[in-house]
């Protein structure tokens, strides 16, 4: 999986002298996943369009494999969020 995030880093900045990733993470769901990404991309625009530079962002959802006892803490993490 990391040579596959290397090549999609480099082929995302091919005239860049360095490459500028700029990740979000930790969602379990697909859906929750599409739905943050476009206010990740929105909040990544607005914040380079402050800085004066011209962009082009465009943001993908990639799956991902985690520890299982990651996942149970973000669940566990999640129902006490909503149970407050």
């Amino acid at each position: 999986m990391i040579k596959i995030w290397f090549l999609m880093a480099l082929m995302s900045y091919p005239n860049m002298n360095a490459i500028a990733y700029r990740g979000f993470g930790g969602f379990l769901e697909k859906e929750e996943c599409e739905e943050k990404r476009i206010i990740a991309e929105n909040l990544l625009v607005d914040y380079e369009i402050r800085r004066g530079n011209t962009v082009y962002i465009e943001t993908y959802c990639m799956e991902m494999e985690a520890f299982q006892t990651q996942l149970e803490k973000k669940k566990e993490l999640n129902k006490m969020g909503t149970d407050a």
